[in-house]
């Protein structure tokens, strides 16, 4: 028996990377794993590609606009009748510019809609389908770059990482009594696809390379399976008792 079995997880931004591989990681346990993209070709085949070993499905939605939302939970409910975990992990850079001089308004409002606002607005959904039915878990997403400042990232992307923890820690204080947990996990340096691997191999001298691996007492980078587990950990009955917590996994650059 897997320590999730029988549970509805939803993985927002799981199409590829790291969102993927925490679907995969919670199938593994037993979890009944539901992909969500704004990309629907992408995520379909991802889907496939799982349903040949564990039950999966897919939403497609765009996690920054409230029908999207309110649909793919619908969607959800009517099919499997329930939601028990959440997985906020649609998010990232977006491609936008790093430095602040560069960054237009557009750029800072599609980082932060689709990072602190889709968090908000799929927490907001989960607790409505979840609050009366006993509880269920919000893992939200964050960041080294949510914690402290970090060689990669940029200024919007800093903000709206900051913001998820904050978010998270005053909604656990405020759905507790209705058994919904709401805890964040904040990588630090995890090369989970070729934007990452560009922004670190490529915009980035050897010595910041070299620079950043001296300030990590593990001397490596994580690997995707590093966030998985902990993904695990907070969906599984295991951390019944924690909440508004957050689980730094950076091989020990931040320490907080």
């Amino acid at each position: 028996m897997g320590r999730l079995d029988s549970k509805v997880a939803l993985i927002t931004g799981s199409a590829g990377g790291l969102g993927l591989q925490i679907a995969i990681h919670l199938a593994k346990e037993g979890a009944i794993v539901i992909l969500n993209d704004v990309n629907e070709a992408l995520v379909k085949e991802s889907a496939l590609k799982l349903e040949e070993d564990y039950e999966v499905a897919y939403v497609v939605g765009d996690v920054s606009k409230k029908a999207d939302v309110t649909r793919m939970f619908d969607q959800i409910i009517n099919r499997f009748g329930k939601i028990d975990v959440l997985v906020n992990n649609a998010g990232g850079s977006l491609h936008t510019p790093r430095v602040l001089e560069e960054i237009e308004e557009e750029h800072w409002d599609k980082v932060i809609d689709v990072n602190l606002k889709g968090t908000f607005l799929t927490s907001q959904a989960f607790v409505k389908h979840t609050k009366e039915r006993g509880g269920g878990k919000i893992i939200n997403m964050s960041s080294i770059g949510g914690r402290t400042a970090s060689l990669i990232t940029g200024v919007a992307y800093a903000a709206a990482k900051g913001g998820v923890i904050n978010f998270s820690r005053r909604l656990a204080k405020e759905v507790g009594e209705f058994g919904i947990n709401v805890n964040v996990i904040a990588p630090g340096l995890i090369i989970s696809g070729e934007r990452m691997h560009h922004l670190f191999y490529e915009e980035n001298s050897e010595e910041q390379r070299t620079q950043t691996l001296s300030e990590i007492p593990l001397k490596s980078l994580g690997e995707k399976a590093d966030i998985a587990n902990a993904a695990v950990f907070l969906a599984s009955d295991e951390s019944r008792y924690m909440t508004g917590a957050v689980i730094d996994v950076n091989g020990g650059r931040f320490m907080g």
